[in-house]
């Protein structure tokens, strides 16, 4: 499942990103509706961690995120997720002043 507004259990803030990465809108999300490419912030961290895998092990689910660390949660388990910002459009003409 892909994490989206809709499926929120709780839309919180927005975060802008550096000029060079978009941001993200805080959210917070089920668990079970965390799949592989998604975003979530573990530990009450403040940079989002990106969802590699989810296992199911002795009644936890277990995250792991692109360092290869993981993190385990109870299956009713409501997470700090975040939804990322679309990614803009490049086109020559923006970057000349024209905004075509």
């Amino acid at each position: 499942m892909c994490l989206t507004f809709a499926n929120a259990a709780e839309v919180l803030d927005h975060h802008r990103g550096p000029v060079q990465l978009c941001g993200f809108t805080r959210t917070r999300h089920h668990v079970g509706h965390l799949g592989p490419g998604d975003l979530w912030l573990p530990e009450g961290g403040d940079r989002p961690h990106t969802v590699t895998a989810i296992t199911r092990h002795a009644g936890s689910l277990i995250l792991t995120d692109q360092y290869g660390a993981t993190y385990s949660y109870p299956p009713g388990a409501v997470l700090p997720t975040a939804v990322p910002d679309p990614l803009p459009r490049y086109s020559p003409h923006i970057r000349d002043g024209l905004g075509i």
